[in-house]
């Protein structure tokens, strides 16, 4: 197994989201999430660069309101077990305390599946 090399700590988890965009609403499911962005599996994934904002339903959380971009785009995804249609999203203001926040919860549910530390890094 090749180790991911992005740097924050990534986990996988399936929470529903809500993207508000210039031309409406789009729901979407997390399939991976970082304090610095997220891949959501959706039926049309958007154009690279557009700016959102996206709200995150963490289980037995409140949700996270965070402003982000579309970094990439797979809109032709066919199995959504291996290759789903979605977009990675890169979160783009340092919304404070916010990101901070999300930042615990994905280490704490981290924790809670691995059952080991997590590295500072």
């Amino acid at each position: 197994m090749v180790a991911d090399r992005r740097t924050p700590t990534r986990i996988r988890a399936r929470w529903p989201v809500v993207v508000i965009t210039g031309k409406g609403v789009l729901l979407a499911e997390t399939r991976d999430i970082s304090s610095e962005g997220v891949f959501i599996s959706c039926e049309e994934p958007l154009t690279a660069e557009e700016k959102l904002r996206v709200f995150i339903m963490a289980p037995n959380h409140r949700p996270l309101e965070i402003p982000a971009e579309v970094a990439w785009s797979n809109p032709h995804g066919s199995d959504q077990k291996s290759t789903p249609k979605g977009m990675g999203l890169r979160f783009t203001k340092d919304s404070g305390e916010q990101r901070v926040r999300l930042q615990d919860i994905v280490a704490q549910h981290h924790k809670t599946k691995t059952g080991s530390p997590l590295e500072k890094k």
